[in-house]
């Protein structure tokens, strides 16, 4: 029970992420913004974090994989990026405190750093016609308010029980 409890909190998310699309209004306050839910990156990110970050990369390029076949044409964009944003925020944390404000900081800013990476990746393949400002208006600013909100909910609850996990991990 206690292996399969990371992973079922990274499926939950994975999945919710696309309820969150579906079901929440895409014009909530009569703009045309683009709300990008990255609930799974934050968890990856917090793995990385608060429980033992070689493990987290596993999961990250598991399930970069995974969000690679399911919502993307492209299969690696996510797969190399999930990673990559686990190793920076945990080389970044060994530099900065341990904290959960720290930690919110790092976690917005990889998410932020993942979206504007794929935003480059299509401007590259000319997926997209959007331009720097209205990306920067319309699809990150939201995009991070949705998930420093859903950070600022589930930071504490995931943190206490990776840093359990970890101690389990450790005496095994």
């Amino acid at each position: 029970m206690k292996r399969i409890i990371l992973p079922l909190i990274l499926s939950i998310c994975f999945i919710s992420e696309s309820l969150f699309v579906q079901f929440v209004p895409r014009d909530p306050f009569g703009s045309r913004m683009i709300i990008v839910p990255h609930f799974l990156l934050v968890v990856l990110l917090l793995m990385g974090i608060y429980y033992i970050r070689n493990r987290a990369i596993v999961f990250a390029f598991i399930f970069g994989l995974i969000f690679d076949v399911f919502h993307t044409g492209i299969l690696g964009v996510y797969l190399f990026l999930f990673p990559l944003s686990i190793y920076i925020a945990s080389k970044m944390m060994k530099i900065l405190q341990t904290n959960i404000f720290i930690a919110g900081l790092v976690t917005i800013l990889n998410v932020a750093i993942v979206e504007f990476l794929v935003y480059e990746l299509n401007i590259l393949i000319e997926h997209v016609s959007m331009s720097m400002m209205t990306f920067l208006n319309i699809r990150l600013l939201p995009t991070l308010v949705v998930n420093l909100i859903f950070f600022v909910i589930f930071s504490y609850p995931l943190k206490k029980l990776m840093e359990r996990r970890k101690k389990q991990v450790i005496a095994e």
